[in-house]
């Protein structure tokens, strides 16, 4: 997903209140849960409000109460947690009544929605896989057969499809003060392996838990800037050449070595991105129109974001299951060298711009 920093911060209840609800989201510890940030930020991330216990001050609202509630459920608070809560727009108050503001689902609804998330995705696959194995069949044609698995999960899935034109993308979804996107927690996580993409400009990254091999931040904006004003061909600064090589991203010459995709040219494999994911996308938004009201979620666009993100790794699941995308070694965690970082790597410019 091309998302930022997460941080993670857990506190745990009384014993003897953890054991009587068993199932319950009260008194589970954030690392059990399943937390997406779909967001872009330019101060402070959603994940930096949860400081001290504040989770379980955020599960304790999730149906609304007073102060008394959490007194009741023997969880520690002050007021300037509270506050802290409501200025980074994930707890918010009304005459002295708190109401979780993020949607955090409980195990059944969870369970309830990547049942009906995997039904989808069963459902709308046979009418895409024509496209998506032509697709994949480009990408080998244009020299990108290290590549394919993340220029299918990462540019295809979890790229291409956020816009205006598609489903929301961060910026045009809620603002929350200081983020702007989505953030919600389900349950429990997936059996499969935690996948997420990081854009840096033009310059993408896919990227699991397992990954062994970073590029340093400053180095990866580095290349996204001489991308840009080189368009996409050749980087000419030696100082930058030289602190990357090896990485598999360019040769000694600053030629690039990883995909350079052009979204919007109208060539084979923008064509097929663009009939895929309208595709996606109308069905989505088709789907969520009584989704969204059956789960209490309010938004049609942030009800969009939720579905399709369980929708995307169910996908996933087919595209691997049915062999038609393999999962590098690079990203098993498996020691295969840096130069295979530019296997999870590719660049995006977008033709409507110039």
């Amino acid at each position: 997903m091309n998302k930022l920093l997460i941080i993670l911060c857990m506190t745990l209840l009384p014993i003897q209140f953890v054991a009587q609800t068993q199932d319950s989201i009260i008194g589970r510890p954030l690392k059990s849960f399943d937390l997406t940030a779909f967001c872009s930020y330019s101060s402070f991330h959603p994940s930096q409000y949860l400081t001290d216990n504040n989770w379980d001050i955020l599960c304790a609202f999730v149906h609304p109460g007073t102060t008394a509630k959490l007194d009741s459920l023997g969880i520690s608070y002050n007021k300037s947690q509270l506050r802290l809560l409501e200025v980074g727009d994930l707890l918010t108050s009304n005459n002295n009544v708190y109401s979780t503001k993020m949607h955090i689902f409980d195990k059944n609804e969870t369970r309830e929605i990547r049942r009906q998330s995997k039904e989808f995705a069963d459902s709308i696959f046979p009418t895409i896989e024509p496209e998506i194995r032509r697709l994949v069949e480009a990408f080998n044609q244009s020299g990108y057969s290290n590549q394919v698995y993340s220029l299918i999960f990462s540019y295809l899935l979890d790229d291409y499809i956020w816009g205006d034109e598609f489903l929301t993308s961060p910026r045009s979804c809620e603002d929350h003060g200081t983020w702007s996107g989505a953030y919600w927690a389900m349950y429990e996580n997936r059996n499969h392996e935690k996948i997420g993409t990081n854009g840096f400009g033009p310059l993408k990254q896919n990227w699991t838990d397992a990954l062994g091999y970073w590029m340093s931040t400053s180095k990866m904006l580095a290349l996204a800037r001489e991308v840009l004003a080189n368009g996409g061909n050749t980087i000419d600064n030696q100082k930058l050449i030289n602190s990357i090589a090896g990485w598999g991203l360019t040769d000694e010459k600053g030629n690039i070595l990883i995909p350079v995709l052009h979204r919007n040219n109208n060539d084979n494999i923008d064509s097929l991105c663009r009939a895929i994911t309208t595709n996606l996308s109308n069905s989505v938004k088709a789907h969520c129109v009584s989704w969204s009201k059956a789960h209490n979620i309010a938004s049609q666009q942030l009800g969009q974001v939720i579905f399709y993100h369980e929708v995307m790794w169910d996908l996933l699941d087919i595209l691997e299951s049915k062999k038609i995308i393999s999962m590098p070694a690079i990203l098993k965690g498996e020691e295969v060298g840096k130069e295979h970082f530019g296997d999870i790597c590719f660049i995006v410019l977008d033709s409507s711009a110039d």
